[in-house]
């Protein structure tokens, strides 16, 4: 999720591509991505009109609810994190889907009434609250969604779930920390040392600070899986890592072509495309979907925080910073580069994991539990670099979700902002917490299913 904000050197969420960005906000979420921060969305929002409902199989209101949320980021990217936004507006609809409500509902057809009422609702309750001047067109696309749904107590129960629902989350994540001042709470760097992150060059200001003291959604405090340290300075592995992101990740580089098309790649990029091709198969529950966006949501933002709370304790420097002054890291082996400079700009903030790759772990657990190991359908991928080309993947069906993680990896390589080590042990971070958060989740919901 690496496009250059009006502060040097940051990078933003790809929730926010193509608009005036979160400026410091972003610059700390970049889960997906850093964390979680989604380079541009597809736009791909459509107005939430359902078809008729039936049963399980018959076409639901997730994939217009999510297209809704997406295009709500769109209009309004100033509002806040998205990922917060994204983990509480399917936290509440499932929430409603495990409430008592929906326990007194028992025939599928009116069964699948309430959950697409229910959904409905609270993710548009939630976003009203949190992108209030999107009112008028969402009380608009509501409307248009439950007419669209039989009348009845089933219909009414689902919109009186999804309401209770929305407004319990809202009222539970008040005062959370994730709003922008918490999140970039001033910070004071230790003095400069080999090893110890500095600001990268063009930054005037560290971002993120705060994100790791903020309050997870299911993880309970963002120090549970923290890593230890990064390889020591003078060890083969960190000599290898050094060498390689000098080799690949610079202004001027050895990488190939479709190697620098992938610097420019961010997780959700990838996940985006690959969720709505999932949440249109009607063969897949309403609640196996719901499942799913909640549990990305909340493992996004979780691994944010965690991944943050590490930074800020590694204070671990930056590949630039480590090149560039290379002759004080006490190895004989390694030589400065005082003009090298990574390809993507470097982000403000310590090295140590990588942000981008605790996103693609997290969502890759989450999928590879509640979907399977691999995609049961094919999607397609796109972003753009800073060039102006556009980048388009196919992955058919099959592709492993570990793929994936694998391209994050490189991709954070290639980009020059981050050691292997930094991507592969994020990865495995983003993992810890998405199966933490999954093991909590189930507990309320033994019966969501592929």
């Amino acid at each position: 999720m690496t496009m250059t904000t009006g502060i040097p050197g940051s990078s933003v969420s790809p929730f926010t591509a193509g608009t005036s960005r979160r400026r410091l906000l972003v610059a700390a979420a970049g889960v997906a991505a850093g964390t979680a921060g989604l380079m541009a969305l597809p736009a791909t929002a459509r107005a939430a009109t359902p078809a008729p409902a039936g049963t399980d199989a018959a076409p639901d209101l997730v994939l217009p609810w999510l297209d809704e949320m997406l295009a709500a980021f769109a209009a309004s990217p100033m509002a806040g994190l998205p990922e917060r936004t994204w983990a509480m507006g399917w936290m509440a609809a499932w929430a409603a889907l495990g409430s008592r409500r929906a326990a007194s509902v028992r025939a599928p057809q009116r069964r699948a009434v309430f959950e697409d009422a229910a959904v409905a609702t609270a993710v548009h309750d939630v976003l009203l609250a949190l992108v209030p001047d999107q009112a008028v067109r969402l009380d608009d696309v509501l409307s248009r969604s439950l007419a669209g749904l039989p009348g009845g107590a089933a219909k009414d129960a689902g919109v009186a779930a999804g309401r209770e629902a929305a407004a319990s989350t809202v009222a539970a994540r008040t005062g959370d920390g994730l709003d922008m001042a918490s999140v970039n709470a001033p910070f004071e760097l230790p003095p400069e040392a080999p090893g110890v992150y500095r600001l990268t060059p063009g930054a005037t200001m560290l971002v993120g600070a705060g994100y790791g003291r903020a309050r997870p959604f299911l993880l309970g405090r963002g120090n549970r899986f923290r890593p230890g340290p990064p390889p020591a300075l003078g060890t083969a592995r960190y000599r290898r890592d050094l060498d390689e992101v000098r080799r690949l990740g610079g202004q001027v580089s050895e990488r190939t072509e479709e190697q620098t098309d992938l610097a420019w790649l961010d997780p959700l990029s990838h996940y985006v495309p690959a969720l709505r091709a999932l949440l249109g198969q009607r063969t897949r529950s309403r609640r196996n979907k719901v499942l799913v966006l909640a549990a990305l949501g909340a493992s996004i933002v979780d691994s944010s925080i965690a991944c943050f709370d590490a930074k800020y304790v590694r204070l671990h420097w930056r590949p630039v910073t480590a090149i560039r002054f290379a002759d004080t890291d006490g190895d004989p082996r390694t030589t400065p580069d005082p003009t090298w400079s990574s390809y993507l700009p470097t982000p403000p903030h310590p090295e140590f994991p990588s942000g981008h790759a605790v996103t693609a772990g997290a969502a890759e657990h989450v999928v590879t539990e509640l979907v399977g190991p691999y995609s049961p359908v094919a999607f397609t991928s796109t972003w753009t670099r800073g060039d102006g080309k556009d980048v388009i993947r196919h992955y058919p069906r099959g592709t492993a979700w570990t793929t994936l993680t694998r391209e994050n990896v490189d991709a954070r390589v290639l980009a020059g902002v981050h050691f292997r080590f930094s991507d592969e042990i994020g990865a495995d971070l983003g993992r810890d917490v998405a199966h933490y958060n999954l093991r909590r989740l189930a507990r309320g919901h033994a019966d969501a299913v592929r």
